[in-house]
């Protein structure tokens, strides 16, 4: 319920309304019900009351009513209800911004452009709903500027011109953020006068692009003020954050379901608020969804890597080479273990072959190239990764890999004849993720796709792994998730499938698993070579 019908600004509002006049990409990361539908309302009518012919665009996700929002963290009903003051709050603010300016407020429908000269509630929530609502701020008969009320869709983001509104942005889903941030962010670039303005409470799902970009710095002192806390993230975006205490300490006040106002102690202690207070009002950066690796134990790992690590996404020789031409310098004389997950390519949607290259520092494990590529030649690939092997058997110092180790889970034949063609350089161990294996510390059986994931998510989330700071690296490994005791992945639209995920367990293991291999020199004779191999090989 709000706590008035006039809506008085509050201090972190009018915070908020400076900062958006001095800034053209910011977050309003805000606690629930804190009147952040009425603030982006007073941000749409100061940039409509510029002048003729501005246009805000105001793509909520509240309206992707059945779709990605529902099942997701809200009822049909929850979602429902969410609209309905979206659309209410809009109203009121737009009629009191205008009442005694000499600019006329009135609505219409986008679609068949009627203009209305006054609307029930019921009839504007209708038209908001629907994704037809604009409305008009008109400065004489003919000339005005206008809010489109839309929800996102990056089919037509691409169209959108002015300054774009973000309401309920940790509240799409996962991917479809993705494509949004890459539709919606060149609209400001096209504009000085443009502006992106992102809003929401935080999201419970620590792989989303809301909670990353609203992550502030491990050292971050963020006190209780009126004003709200304005930081920058991790990634570099400009937040103003308004937990519901800070809201409090303005004199925001929220009220029982018999009307009686609370406390701030009063309200986070009610059962109903406890389950979602640190993330929709305390608006604490929890870890704990369903990715395998650990976000902060990932970036801590890729901030450690920036001058010690390389990634390289091969598209032609020259890519592959300069990969080379890193590894070679960032080597130094510690064991080493080459992972290889094999892909073979048909299209530009396929998943990529991705190698890494990780050296043991001591109790660390240096991820030294992680390297990349779509090749459909079979050739192409069995010569890529025996100049990998090349490249670190002929290092100053420490010799050729431990081991090699090959996933041949769907490309077993490739698998074996790529152990063939290299295992003159160093041992090589082809994977096979199904097979069954009770290790140690396990109290029953399970397979080797889950043993190692477990091995490798321990090296990275205990702080013992260091990789490359390259974010095709984090957002392919953020991928991965672990539900039910099995590992699982989702494919992104680029066609990452957490395959340097699955290259980078692989190297962990080839560097720190016990496989008991003994490594026998490429004999003369091929079916010698083939039968030494088998002895020697052990298939997991």
């Amino acid at each position: 319920m709000m706590t008035t019908r006039k809506f008085k600004r509050r201090d972190y509002e009018n915070a908020a309304l400076v900062a958006v006049r001095e800034s053209r990409l910011l977050t309003l990361f805000w606690a629930r019900r804190c009147r952040k539908s009425t603030t982006l309302g007073s941000i749409a009518f100061d940039e409509m009351s510029q002048g003729v012919g501005r246009t805000v665009i105001a793509a909520s996700a509240s309206l992707l009513l059945g779709t990605e929002l529902v099942g997701m963290t809200l009822t049909a009903s929850e979602q429902a209800a969410i609209v309905t003051g979206e659309a209410t709050a809009m109203q009121s603010i737009f009629e009191q911004r205008a009442d005694g300016t000499n600019v006329a407020f009135k609505c219409a429908n986008a679609e068949t452009q009627k203009v209305y000269g006054h609307m029930k509630p019921e009839d504007f929530a209708d038209l908001y709903k629907s994704s037809k609502l604009e409305m008009r701020l008109y400065f004489d008969r003919n000339s005005f500027s206008r809010l489109k009320v839309i929800a996102p869709n990056p089919a037509t983001a691409r169209g959108w011109a002015g300054t774009v509104l973000r309401d309920e942005a940790g509240y799409t889903s996962a991917g479809l953020e993705n494509d949004l941030r890459i539709a919606t962010k060149p609209i400001i670039d096209t504009d000085p006068s443009f502006k992106l303005i992102y809003a929401s409470n935080l999201c419970p799902d620590d792989r989303h692009p809301f909670f990353e970009m609203t992550m502030p710095a491990a050292d971050a002192e963020l006190p209780v003020n009126p004003m709200g806390n304005f930081y920058r993230s991790q990634t570099g975006a400009l937040i103003h954050r308004v937990t519901l205490a800070d809201a409090y300490s303005a004199g925001h006040v929220l009220f029982d379901d018999k009307g009686k106002p609370l406390s701030y102690d009063q309200f986070c202690a009610l059962p109903g608020n406890k389950l979602g207070l640190d993330v929709s009002y305390k608006l604490q950066h929890v870890m704990g969804g369903a990715a395998a690796i650990d976000l902060l134990a990932l970036l801590t790992a890729q901030t450690r890597g920036a001058r010690q690590c390389a990634f390289v996404f091969v598209a032609d020789e020259s890519d592959f080479r300069r990969a080379l031409d890193l590894l070679r310098d960032l080597l130094t004389q510690g064991p080493v273990g080459v992972g290889f997950d094999v892909a073979t390519t048909e299209g530009e949607q396929s998943n990529p072959s991705s190698v890494t290259v990780t050296e043991r520092v001591g109790n660390e494990r240096i991820q030294r190239l992680v390297v990349c590529w779509k090749e459909r030649k079979e050739s192409v690939q069995k010569h890529r990764i025996r100049e990998v092997l090349l490249a670190v058997r002929g290092r100053a110092a420490g010799g050729p890999p431990k081991r090699l180790c090959i996933d041949g889970s769907n490309e077993r034949l490739f698998a074996d004849g790529t152990s063939d063609h290299v295992r003159d350089i160093c041992p090589v161990q082809v994977v096979v993720s199904g097979e069954s294996i009770t290790p140690p510390g396990y109290d029953k059986g399970t397979n080797y796709k889950t043993y190692l994931g477990d091995c490798y998510c321990a090296a990275v989330n205990e702080n013992r792994t260091t990789m490359p700071s390259d974010r095709y690296v984090k957002d392919d490994h953020r991928l991965v998730l672990k539900t039910g005791g099995a590992y699982k992945c989702e494919v992104d639209n680029e066609g990452k499938h957490g395959d340097t995920f699955d290259s980078g367990k692989l190297a962990e293991y080839a560097l720190n698993g016990d496989s008991g291999y003994t490594f026998v020199p490429l004999p003369a004779n091929p079916l010698q070579a083939t039968r030494e191999r088998r002895k020697g090989e052990v298939a997991i």
